[in-house]
């Protein structure tokens, strides 16, 4: 089995909110078509301000190692991957121990 890493690149300051990168992300085979890539909006109903907020792909992965029931797994190649939604039992351990802020439950 071999595995193809994408990288794609979203350049923050041209960002206008689209979740063009979100459904990319989505069709990774990796993530079984949860994205991890999340667009917060800044203060919706002032600005159009928008923030890609991308998942880092860490080394070690805190939101995986903080999940007690696994739903959140790191691979040979160090790729983190989301896992089936009925793993999660919403603790929100992943939430809160990311400091990227990516992992919604």
């Amino acid at each position: 089995m071999s595995v193809v890493i994408k990288d794609f690149f979203i350049d923050f300051q041209r960002c206008i909110g689209c979740t063009a990168c979100q459904a990319a992300c989505s069709e990774c085979d990796t993530h079984r078509g949860t994205p991890m890539i999340h667009v917060d909006r800044s203060d919706i109903g002032h600005t159009p301000q928008t923030t890609p907020m991308v998942c880092m792909h860490c080394k070690n992965p805190t939101c995986a190692l903080s999940c007690p029931t696994d739903a959140i797994k790191m691979d040979e190649n160090g790729i983190v991957h989301s896992s089936l939604k009925p793993k999660c039992i919403a603790c929100r351990n992943c939430e809160l121990s990311c400091p990227f802020g990516i992992p919604i439950v």
